[in-house]
Formats: structure tokens, sequence, C-alpha cells
């Protein structure tokens, strides 16, 4: 059983947590200024679950060139 530091629950809960503030229409009723304070908050979850895929991504061990590519009979059949 996971706990809720891991990273997939702490994830769950980071996009309860904005589905909440999208609903709420939230940025309808505030200020020019502190709408560029959501931009840049947006931003920054933006540039963190980038780097979070990145990190993830690096860390899948190697595969050998062209593993998981399923050719069809069809393309091979065409390619000869």
């Amino acid at each position: 059983m996971r706990g809720m530091d891991h990273p997939v629950d702490v994830l769950d809960q980071v996009v309860s947590d904005l589905d909440a503030v999208v609903r709420a229409g939230s940025v309808s009723g505030v200020s020019d200024a502190e709408k560029l304070d959501v931009l840049r908050a947006a931003g920054d979850v933006v540039r963190r679950a980038e780097a979070l895929i990145v990190e993830t991504v690096a860390s899948v061990p190697a595969r050998p060139a062209g593993s998981g590519i399923r050719r069809s009979a069809d393309s091979s059949a065409a390619a000869a």
C-alpha cells in the first residue's frame, strides 16, 4: 500500500487541487496584478511537471534500438 508521500498520490492531490481552482472560476474576479501571479504560479506548475516527466523517462533503463516498435505484416510487405 502506498503512503501519501508516494509520487502518484502527491500528483493525484495536485490534480485534484488544480481541478478545484479551475472549477471555481476563481480567476474571473481577480485584479490584473493577481492574474499575473496566477500565470506565474501556473507556469511554475508546468515547469515542475515537465521536469518530473523528463526525470521519470531518464530513469527508465536503456533499451536496444528499435525495441517496442512493431511492424505490421502490411507495412513489411509494402517495404519489400
